[in-house]
């Protein structure tokens, strides 16, 4: 404490002997060390970590902090423990070391497990083992779709039995916890399907359930949605939707520019599907396939003489005496009849669904940004709406207003401005060790100065006592000399103004 005291008192006694110019130099080269250490701490660039892996299962972060550090790469953990970060510079040296560890290992271990394999292993042990691995490399497959963020895949496999009328098929269920944020499309989910029953033997695509986190079902194609609508129908009509209005507003943003218009397209859609089978007939249309002629022919005669027997014998044996009358008698018929085929049109009408019945068009255009002589009218905007969206007279509907924009404002990076930040980081570099110099050489200046001052003032000499005493006395003449002439111009002004004209060369009065 004593020390710092007296090196206190020596740095006062040294400040006070120093002259204005001094001072305001040492305060500038203090200033300019103070200055130039800041700049040092605030363009050094620090190291800065990316994340490894984001969204890990605690047990999964363990193993990989433990397999960098044996690397010799520093890891910080975020979001809770969640995140494992490393150095920018260290991140493709990080892949790589935790990719040879087999991690990370989500779902459990695959068809690694076999590299751990014992003589003691029995069948039923491999069996298991097998199934494991199978149901982890499923779910690492199944988490590498991009709406996923893990996935846990479970297979059931029912005991073999000899009989062929007592066996039962596999199943399978896959669990999916999804990003934050993201949905899974019906398309996903019968990716999903077909992925795992074409992995494992004997498993049909409708033994194979699919859920998510939060227990909605996804396999199943009629699990419903909003606007009472099954999930595949709502995912057509939303694409439609999407499309129409994305080739409404690209088709105004070329002239118009990007935030300048908004077209959104509502569309109401037939999904019932309707067949019918119409059977025409018509009588004009015939031809002649066959034709038959019938011919009928009819004879008979006429009897005379007395009734009786005699008479009926005579005519059986001849002509009998007495006389008789004879006489005969014939008809014919021909009939002619033709067979027609009646000509018949049968059509089968299926109409498909999905049939768009109404379109409903809103668009909101701002032309602001455009010229005097370069806008287009409503009725140009509307028509160009309708041409682009299949408009139909009679059926659809749209609206268009005008209204001011929300622009947001988005300057796009050229290379230009590219050049131009590259030039400024260059020039904050050179700025940065150019100031880091400075303040090495006023701090290797500073300090034998400081020494040579300490040192000159430590012991005085006794010469240097007596040029110090001898300024001392010549400093107390000349104040009294000071004091006189101060005295004497106060006692009498007169005659200190005529001394002091005639020291200027003027002459008494």
């Amino acid at each position: 404490m004593d020390a710092l005291r007296r090196l206190l008192a020596q740095f006062q006694t040294y400040w006070r002997g120093l002259g204005v110019a001094r001072r305001a130099g040492i305060v500038a080269a203090v200033a300019g060390v103070v200055a130039a250490l800041a700049a040092v701490v605030y363009f050094s660039p620090g190291t800065r970590y990316l994340p490894l892996y984001r969204e890990l299962a605690p047990e999964d972060v363990g193993p990989i902090r433990t397999a960098l550090t044996g690397a010799s790469i520093p890891v910080q953990l975020g979001d809770g423990g969640t995140a494992v970060l490393v150095p920018e510079a260290k991140l493709a040296e990080a892949r790589v070391a935790v990719g040879a560890a087999g991690l990370p290992t989500r779902g459990g271990k695959g068809y690694e497990v076999f590299d751990e394999n014992t003589l003691t292993m029995t069948p039923f042990v491999q069996t298991v083992n097998y199934q494991r691995a199978l149901q982890a490399e499923l779910a690492r497959s199944v988490a590498q779709i991009e709406p996923v963020q893990s996935a846990r895949v479970l297979i059931a496999r029912p005991e073999p039995t000899p009989f062929v009328r007592d066996q039962k098929a596999p199943t399978a269920s896959v669990v999916l916890k999804l990003k934050p944020g993201t949905t899974m499309s019906r398309a996903n989910a019968a990716a999903i399907v077909s992925l795992v029953a074409r992995s494992v033997e004997g498993l049909k695509p409708e033994n194979v359930t699919v859920v998510d986190s939060t227990g909605r079902l996804l396999s199943d194609p009629h699990a419903g949605n909003r606007d009472d609508l099954p999930a595949p129908q709502l995912e057509y009509r939303q694409a439609l939707e999407t499309y129409l209005s994305t080739k409404a507003q690209d088709l105004l943003t070329h002239y118009l520019g990007a935030g300048r218009a908004v077209v959104r397209v509502s569309a109401d859609v037939n999904f019932q599907k309707l067949k019918e089978q119409r059977v025409t007939y018509s009588p004009t249309d015939r031809v002649a396939v066959a034709e038959r002629s019938t011919t009928s022919k009819a004879t008979g005669a006429s009897a005379g003489g007395v009734a009786g027997a005699t008479s009926n014998v005579a005519r059986a044996g001849g002509a009998l005496g007495g006389g008789s009358r004879s006489g005969g008698g014939g008809s014919s018929e021909e009939v002619l009849q033709t067979d027609y085929l009646v000509s018949k049109t049968t059509q089968d009408i299926e109409d498909r669904m999905g049939a768009v019945t109404r379109l409903t068009v809103a668009a909101i255009v701002d032309q602001a940004g455009v010229k005097g002589e370069n806008k287009l009218g409503a009725a140009d905007i509307q028509e160009l709406v309708k041409q682009a969206t299949g408009f139909k007279v009679g059926r659809d509907e749209i609206k268009l207003s005008t209204a001011a924009l929300i622009v947001p404002e988005t300057p796009e990076e050229g290379p230009d401005q590219a050049a131009e930040l590259a030039k400024i980081q260059t020039y904050v570099g050179i700025a940065r060790n150019i100031c880091l110099a400075l303040a090495v050489v006023m701090a290797g200046s500073i300090v034998p100065l400081a020494l040579l001052r300490r040192r000159a003032a430590a012991a005085p000499t006794p010469a240097a006592e007596a040029e110090a005493a001898a300024a001392t006395a010549a400093e107390d003449a000349r104040r009294a000399r000071v004091a006189r002439l101060t005295d004497f111009a106060r006692d009498e002004p007169d005659r200190a103004a005529a001394v002091l004209g005639m020291l200027l060369g003027r002459p008494p009065q």
